[in-house]
């Protein structure tokens, strides 16, 4: 297990707004659980972003360590690159905001939503997005894994 001073931690602790978990701490181990319960790893620390300024915090933090990085969306990931053994793990989870422009027919999304969360900013709108069936799969995973590079996802309304 990679061996960070407790100086560094701190360091990245500072003005750091969401949580910062160590293998130590009570929430690790419910925090390194994915939907996958086949994936088993173990990363060095799991940091809760709760704003932008977090997230390049944590990658600079990693980049300025030389440690492997994980981002966790929604928490779904199938195949296991959510997270990290060794590594720091980039927790979007809390970040869910999503902004819905009706005339525009178009949203903006934090990193760490479900569809249930476009889902529950859209209906109030009378819209819908045609990205998924689970309602636990992160809106950025599918986004990534179902559109061409230049695409943008567009809500439609139901007829």
């Amino acid at each position: 297990m990679t061996n960070l001073p407790a100086t560094k931690i701190e360091e990245l602790k500072d003005n750091f707004r969401g949580e910062v978990l160590l293998p130590s701490g009570d929430a690790y181990e419910s925090a390194r659980k994915i939907w996958n319960t086949m994936i088993d790893k173990r990363p060095a620390l799991i940091v809760r972003c709760a704003t932008v300024s977090d997230v390049v915090r944590a990658v600079n933090f990693a980049r300025d360590n030389r440690l492997l990085l994980a981002v966790r969306g929604g928490g779904h990931n199938i195949a296991g690159n959510a997270m990290c053994d060794d590594g720091i793990v980039i927790d979007l989870s809390q970040m869910k905001v999503a902004k819905v422009d009706a005339g525009a027919r178009r949203v903006t999304i934090e990193g760490g939503a479900t569809l249930a969360d476009l889902d529950a900013a859209t209906q109030v709108h009378g819209l819908a997005t045609p990205v998924g069936i689970n309602s636990t799969t992160g809106v950025a995973a599918l986004t990534i894994a179902c559109a061409p590079p230049t695409a943008r996802t567009t809500i439609v309304s139901p007829r």
